[in-house]
């Protein structure tokens, strides 16, 4: 059934109104990372601004790989043996803190979000282009979603680039204080439009399936 671009930004709006209550885990580096940052300043004196930026952020990001540590390891079984996901889990997880820890500079902070956005829209962007859906079936693995994961793995192309332009124009256009409010909401932002865009693949499958 067509839907013209109102029908479809209508309907992805409309989601967000019927969305369940986001975990509370996802607030908490957030919430370190605001309470971190003052804190950190007022120790190590204005003058020292870029550490206690790096500081803060190294310790909200090590908070937040902690929380979703458990989930990428089982999507990384799902593909890989045991001894290979120990190592990839180890890697990712620790690679970006110590990067931070010998550049300490707050754009690479601001960076490395970027640099996230265009590894996971590259490996989306590379099972479109291949007509596969191998990364998608890691995160969406119930059997009555395997219908939309075509769609679903377009979807997450979009989504992570847009947010890549997104965080981008936020580095050029803020001050990395000011950024580092948005870096704090971006899980419960970024969480809360990918629900709404996977509400949309299914809403918007299940129509084109049952025609009006």
């Amino acid at each position: 059934m067509y839907r013209s671009p109102i029908d479809l930004a209508r309907l992805f709006l409309s989601l967000f109104q019927d969305l369940p209550a986001l975990p509370r885990m996802i607030y908490l580096p957030g919430a370190a990372l605001l309470v971190c940052y003052p804190v950190l300043l007022i120790a190590f004196g204005p003058e020292a601004r870029s550490e206690a930026f790096v500081t803060a952020f190294m310790l909200a990001l090590g908070l937040r790989v902690a929380i979703g540590f458990e989930g990428m390891v089982l999507r990384m079984l799902i593909n890989f043996s045991k001894s290979k996901t120990v190592a990839l889990a180890l890697c990712m997880a620790g690679l970006p803190l110590l990067v931070l820890l010998v550049a300490d500079d707050p754009l690479w902070c601001q960076r490395l979000q970027s640099a996230l956005y265009i590894v996971v829209g590259a490996i989306f962007l590379a099972d479109v282009l291949k007509d596969r859906v191998d990364t998608a079936a890691t995160f969406w693995s119930d059997a009555e979603m395997r219908g939309y994961l075509p769609n679903l793995s377009r979807m997450m192309v979009i989504y992570n680039f847009t947010f890549l332009l997104l965080n981008e124009t936020l580095i050029r256009g803020l001050d990395p204080s000011h950024w580092l409010l948005f870096w704090a909401l971006l899980p419960v932002i970024g969480h809360t439009v990918l629900r709404a865009l996977v509400l949309t693949v299914i809403n918007l499958d299940d129509d084109s399936t049952h025609p009006v």
